[in-house]
């Protein structure tokens, strides 16, 4: 047997990950060389740093081009042409169903698995053709795929339903050892004048209505006891949807853009007195994920994908309800210490069943599978 197989990966933008699906294949690559995989990942050169580095991956630089709806597609398009005319690779991990209009150019030459990280039509940012027109590429992802994965165990449902084919539910994982940068945290706290254990926190990479952020401020300017929101991210993905919140916030409600580092993020999560999370849909979140990891008391709205994960081990409330998320918030102040033992549990229950180590595990075995199938 080949001792080791060279994957490409396909469907993100760059590295070092600042959000989302990044986020997701940064933690498989650097894990991969220890199950004999080498790592090849594409990266648009507008996202990855020209002297960036990562111990055992190897990063092949592209240059995407196109505008804000274009260039993503654009991407997709070189990498993958990049990627037949190579001879590195053994098979590709395509990551994200709206990249599937490519798998028809990769199948000529490799097997590929594919990982779903939920449906792009659900967000509002899409008109109603474009979301059709995604919408139309579920069935490609599918059906051109030789594996077919999902983090969301309701997605992994619903593509088998509609069309007859088995999905492979992984999980995304987290890091057993997050190391808070809680120096740079608390000098933006301070730019904002803000307390540490004084504020909740609100978290997303790509701010729009689905995320709930103005459900978050809503709530907050409800409570008697005036406590600051802190929202992080970048909220200018849809403009009309940027000033509405800017609208609607009071002096208790303070913005600060998209964070790059995830220690930086991870030393406001610790600091903050909880994270609010009240996305009305989602695939698996990794902001939600990792603040369990770390301990973080979370607030999140009770949609399905949230509760397969966490269980009881997370407070709730009704999603897209003001009032409940701020009752729950109300609770969250006179019952800290209730509030923190529900956080203890979910933290015990991300590190026994969503490690990265065995989530990644359960990728190499499909990767070696589907590589000896072809050899």
């Amino acid at each position: 047997m080949n001792k080791h197989i060279n994957v490409a990966y396909i469907g993100i933008k760059g590295l070092p990950a600042q959000a989302g699906v990044d986020r997701v294949v940064q933690a498989l690559v650097t894990r991969m060389p220890a199950f004999g995989i080498n790592p090849y990942v594409y990266c648009d050169t507008k996202f990855t740093p020209p002297d960036f580095t990562l111990p055992g991956v190897n990063i092949l630089r592209i240059s995407s081009l196109g505008g804000k709806y274009s260039q993503a597609p654009g991407r997709f398009i070189i990498s993958a042409i990049n990627s037949i005319r190579s001879d590195d690779f053994d098979l590709i991990h395509l990551h994200n169903i709206e990249a599937s209009f490519v798998l028809p150019m990769l199948k000529l030459k490799y097997n590929v698995i594919s990982t779903a990280h939920g449906y792009a039509y659900w967000r509002s940012k899409w008109n109603p053709l474009a979301k059709k027109m995604l919408r139309l590429l579920d069935k490609p992802f599918v059906t051109f795929s030789d594996v077919v994965t999902s983090v969301s165990l309701n997605d992994a449902n619903n593509l088998f339903a509609r069309f007859g084919k088995k999905i492979e539910y992984i999980p995304n994982g987290v890091s057993l050892d997050y190391h808070p940068d809680e120096d740079a945290a608390l000098q933006i706290l301070s730019d904002h004048k803000l307390k540490p254990k004084q504020y909740f926190l609100f978290v997303a990479g790509r701010i729009d209505p689905t995320k709930g952020a103005h459900l978050a401020i809503e709530a907050i300017k409800r409570l008697e006891e005036k406590i600051p929101l802190l929202i992080v991210g970048d909220i200018e993905q849809s403009h009309e949807y940027a000033n509405h919140l800017r609208e609607i916030a009071d002096s208790s409600i303070f913005f600060q853009p998209l964070i790059k580092k995830p220690e930086t993020l991870f030393g406001l999560m610790t600091q903050s007195i909880g994270l609010i999370f009240p996305s009305l849909v989602e695939a698996m979140s990794m902001v939600l994920l990792e603040a369990a990891s770390l301990g973080v008391p979370v607030i999140a709205s009770d949609i399905s994908e949230n509760f397969q994960i966490f269980g009881e081990d997370f407070a709730y409330f009704s999603s897209n309800d003001i009032d409940s998320l701020k009752e729950k918030l109300e609770w969250a102040i006179n019952n800290c210490n209730e509030f923190i033992k529900i956080s203890t549990r979910a933290k015990q229950r991300i590190h026994l069943e969503y490690g990265w180590d065995r989530i990644a595990s359960v990728y190499a075995d499909l990767y070696w599978d589907l590589y000896e199938k072809r050899v």
